[in-house]
Parts: C-alpha cells; sequence; structure tokens
C-alpha cells in the first residue's frame, strides 16, 4: 500500500483545526450573544427539560445554570400555569395545534425563593434541529405593572377627589333635600302627639295614618343618603354588568340633590325598546353624567324653564352613545380648545377637573367623550361606550 503524501495529511489536519477553531469561536461569540441579551432566555426539549439558562434568566428567577440543566422548566412556574405548561407541550406535539407557540401573553414566573411575579412570555419552535426545542423569551414586567397599579390608584383618586368637590358644591341641595323629609317627620310627630291626647278611635286612625307617613319620609331621607354616600365613599374601581336606562334614572334623581335642576324639565329620551347593558363600573359612569348634567343646569343658570334633554342612541351593534343636551349660550372658540384641559374651568368656583376626569373614566372604559355646538342654541355633551342589547326574553344581542 503506497504511504500517503504527508503534504496532503498536514493539509487536512489543517483544515480539520481551523474547522474545530470556527466552530469554537462561532460557539463563544453565540453564548456570549445570549449572555448579552437583557431578556431572558430558555430553551427546553420535547419534554420540557432546560437546555440552555441566559445570564439574564439566571439573573431574573435566582438560579445558576447548573441548578436547572436537564430539569423540566416547570419550576419556574407558579400553579395553574405550571399544570397547564405539560397539557400544552403534549397537544402541540400531538396535534401542531399552536396555543402558546409564536404568541406573546402575560403569565407569572416564579423565583428560587418562591416568590410570585408578573413576566411577558414568547414561545416559538426551533427547526432543523437534532431534536425537538422550542425557545423561551421572557421579560420581567414588574416595573410597567407596578406603573400600570398606581396609575389606576391615582386615577381612583382623583375621581374620588372630584366626587367629594362635587358634594361639596353641592352643599346648600343636600342640606335643602335632608330637611324636607325631617321637616315632615318632626310634624307628622307632633301631630300623633296631640292625637293621642284624645284617645278616640277616629284619632287612633289618624295616629297609624301618621307614623305610616313618618315610616315614608324616613325612607325617603335614608335613600337620600344612601345615594349620596354609595356616590362619595372611597372604593376600588369595579366593573359590572350595568343596565344603562336605570343607571341615567338613578343619576336624574341624585342630580335633584341640586335644586337647580327644579327649574328645568329634564326630558329623558332613552332607547326603551332595544335597552343597552353595559360592562363599567357604574358609579364612575354615574359621576361622568352626573358631571356633565350639572355643566348643563350651570350652562342654563339664568334662563329659568329651559329644558335639559338626556339622549341614548345607538351608533353601530356594539357602540351606544348618551347626549346631555343644554340650551344655553354655548360655547366660544377659545373655550372649546381647552375644555378637556385639567384646572381649565369657565366658573367662578370650582376644580376644573370635572371634565378631565371624566374623560379619563370613559376612555379607560373604551369608550370615547366629545362636544359640539346645539341646533339653535347650547351645547350637546357626549359620550359613547361598548354595550350589549338587552332583549325582552333576557337573552343578549
Amino acid at each position: 500500500m503506497p504511504e500517503p503524501d504527508k503534504s496532503i495529511l498536514n493539509e487536512i489536519l489543517a483544515n480539520k483545526a481551523s474547522s474545530q477553531g470556527t466552530i469554537k469561536d462561532a460557539n463563544q461569540r453565540l453564548i456570549a450573544l445570549l449572555d448579552a441579551a437583557v431578556d431572558a432566555l430558555v430553551i427546553i426539549d420535547g419534554k420540557g427539560n432546560v437546555e440552555l439558562f441566559n445570564s439574564a434568566a439566571q439573573k431574573m428567577f435566582g438560579y445558576t445554570k447548573q441548578e436547572v440543566f436537564g430539569k423540566n422548566i416547570k419550576m419556574l412556574m407558579p400553579a395553574p400555569f405550571s399544570i397547564e405548561h405539560d397539557k400544552y407541550l403534549s397537544s402541540y406535539l400531538a396535534s401542531g395545534e399552536a396555543k402558546i407557540i409564536g404568541r406573546g401573553r402575560k403569565v407569572k414566573g416564579k423565583k428560587s425563593n418562591g416568590e410570585e411575579f408578573p413576566i411577558f412570555l414568547s414561545v416559538g419552535e426551533v427547526k432543523d434541529t437534532s431534536h425537538i426545542q422550542f425557545v423561551g423569551i421572557i421579560r420581567d414586567i414588574s416595573e410597567q405593572e407596578r406603573d400600570r397599579i398606581e396609575a389606576r390608584q391615582s386615577r381612583e383618586r382623583l375621581s374620588h377627589a372630584s366626587r367629594l368637590s362635587s358634594m361639596g358644591e353641592l352643599a346648600a341641595g343636600i342640606a335643602h333635600e335632608m330637611n324636607q323629609p325631617l321637616s315632615a317627620i318632626s310634624s307628622y310627630a307632633q301631630a300623633s302627639k296631640r292625637l293621642l291626647k284624645s284617645a278616640t278611635q277616629d284619632n287612633q286612625i289618624k295616629v297609624v295614618a301618621a307614623l305610616d307617613k313618618i315610616c315614608d319620609q324616613a325612607i325617603r331621607a335614608s335613600e337620600v343618603i344612601n345615594r349620596l354616600r354609595t356616590f362619595v365613599k372611597k372604593r376600588v374601581a369595579q366593573r359590572e354588568t350595568v343596565d344603562l336606562n336605570g343607571l341615567i334614572l338613578e343619576t336624574v334623581n341624585l342630580a335633584k340633590v341640586d335644586t337647580r335642576i327644579l327649574d328645568h324639565e329634564v326630558i329623558l329620551e332613552l332607547c326603551h325598546d332595544n335597552k343597552p347593558k353595559l360592562l363599567a363600573d357604574p358609579v364612575q359612569i354615574q359621576q361622568v353624567l352626573l358631571n356633565l348634567i350639572r355643566n348643563g343646569i350651570d350652562a342654563m343658570e339664568h334662563i329659568k324653564g329651559a329644558p335639559l334633554r338626556i339622549q341614548s342612541q345607538w351608533l353601530s351593534q356594539s357602540m351606544i352613545e348618551v347626549s346631555v343636551i343644554d340650551c344655553g349660550l354655548g360655547i366660544d372658540k377659545n373655550t372649546s380648545s381647552g375644555m378637556f384641559t385639567p384646572f381649565f374651568t369657565t366658573k367662578e368656583t370650582g376644580m376644573g377637573m370635572g371634565l378631565t376626569v371624566s374623560q379619563t373614566i370613559i376612555h379607560a372604559h373604551g369608550g370615547r367623550i366629545y362636544f359640539d355646538p346645539g341646533q339653535t342654541s347650547g351645547c350637546i355633551f357626549s359620550f359613547c361606550l361598548p354595550a350589549t342589547l338587552i332583549l325582552q326574553e333576557g337573552n343578549e344581542k
């Protein structure tokens, strides 16, 4: 057998060494790239076992890569996400239907000390490899969640302050509203006392009737207090199913605490055949509507007897509009440009935050608030919100 050419052999060995060096360099560059990433990067096999765990992942979860290599990724997840993980993985491998693969979503992670924290997770499949692999990109969104919660709490505090301010401005009306049933109770009690001094059967009947009226007036006073207490109390915003027509009627009754409204006819033109239902915080929507009603009354303060109209109409199958229409002097161009600006007001008293808070509330509910000049005079303030239709059978459309 002829002896191989040494020059060829040396060339082959040199090429092999060069290739190994190139692969080693490529691996080192890949590791450096992964470790330089701000987001956590994790690669798992088809069984969910960890194969790669970069520096950001180690810092985020508090584990070293040696502690997680070969172990199931579920150790980084709290319940119920850890329970769902294997189900998602086996379902994808069996059917190929991607429920989380290729999509980003908010979930929770679990650190080595057991602390849970919010993360945004994106999962992808690694193609053309020797075995099944998935890569996860994980971002810690704790700071964003804290900012979101603080922003929500700030909105709630501002909304509460605005409601308290409204009640302060209505103090005279509240005193009048409470004085009426209390005066009636006092009158009926004194009358009953006189009737009891001559205990005839006819007087006994009159006393019973007077006591019934005392009960009615006490209930009336209690309802006023309950409406005010519900409106002004500090609370966490909670959304629930709300009958919009019923909410408008309740708000009009609450607005009557402002005795100026008694100088005007309130005309309701609501959707009675196609009643709208909202998923909303009823107190916050009531706050917006009450603010618009009181603004309308302010605009017509020197026009006695002018009507205030409250209308609702469907803009589409999923959007309802509520409008408050006054017959005042309208809004000039200079004023209109600053209507929703914080602390902007045309009134002698007031915070100038009513419309700003109202805009924040409506936007948070996925709606819009806007205004237009009236057809002949005054102004039309409207807001629209997502809604569903209440059918007579009790079903939703």
